[in-house]
């Protein structure tokens, strides 16, 4: 991905909320670990955060479930701030009224631009 659409799209997730409820934004399991919507290393240190189940890159917990910090840490799990703008560089979403956070699980990983394409998105709970 060329570095110029890495750069689009985190601007636009940049100017997301915080969505730190104190349980998992996605399947809503307590003690959750903070999660830069941007990587760090793309310039979102300080940017907006959401709380995932797990701790650093596992996959899955000790019963097989998946754990949402690990899955968004290999690219499995992607985030997009949906606000009506950048709607071309996000077909999946388009139309999708209101600001909020949405979510796409893959089963394999995939970079943000190519998960943008891709059906299944799902507004947090």
């Amino acid at each position: 991905m060329s570095g110029s659409l890495m750069s689009r799209l985190s601007a636009h997730n940049m100017g997301g909320e915080d969505h730190l409820p104190g349980w998992c934004a996605v399947c809503g399991r307590p003690h959750p670990e903070r999660h830069h919507v941007v990587a760090r290393s793309l310039g979102g240190t300080a940017g907006p955060m959401v709380h995932l189940c797990g701790r650093g890159n596992a996959l899955y917990d000790a019963d097989g479930r998946i754990l949402h910090h690990g899955a968004a840490e290999m690219h499995r799990l992607h985030l997009w701030w949906v606000d009506g703008r950048d709607a071309d560089i996000a077909p999946s979403v388009r139309g999708w009224q209101s600001a909020f956070w949405a979510y796409l699980l893959t089963d394999f990983q995939t970079n943000p631009w190519d998960a943008l394409r891709l059906p299944g998105w799902r507004p947090f709970p």
